[in-house]
């Protein structure tokens, strides 16, 4: 099983339409039904119910649909992390402050900041204005 059978799968089941769904795949109606009878025949389950003009979802395909857009969803986040990775993006922000300075403008900006970016790790760090005005060392 391929995962194009299962994306193949969830559109013809979410549309319940292969007319719809080879649309949205931008794919010939007649291969889109060959993709997912080649599919049920790989499985050995009947998943969609077929009539002339209506296409329903088993109690099989019903639980192969949950599964598969799980499976999906995983793929697509799967990808999305090493791309971050393949850029180099930073999970980790260090902030230096100086107490008793702009003392509103820090818990603002830091829970804007959590908001938007709910996965970056923030280490704060206390500094004295002697510090603070330092250059930075290498």
């Amino acid at each position: 099983m391929e995962l194009r059978h299962l994306r193949y799968f969830v559109a013809v089941a979410e549309e319940l339409s292969f007319t719809k769904a080879a649309l949205k795949l931008h794919l010939a109606q007649p291969s889109l039904t060959r993709q997912v009878r080649n599919l049920e025949d790989e499985i050995g389950v009947r998943l969609l119910e077929r009539s002339h003009n209506h296409v329903t979802l088993t109690e099989q395909g019903r639980r192969f649909l949950f599964d598969s857009q799980k499976l999906l969803a995983m793929c697509a986040e799967s990808v999305a992390a090493v791309q971050k990775m393949g850029l180099r993006e930073s999970s980790q922000l260090n902030i230096g402050y100086v107490a008793n300075t702009h003392s509103g403008l820090l818990p603002a900006t830091l829970g804007t900041f959590r908001k938007l970016c709910p996965r970056v790790a923030l280490s704060l760090f206390e500094m004295t204005v002697s510090k603070s005005l330092a250059p930075a060392s290498d």
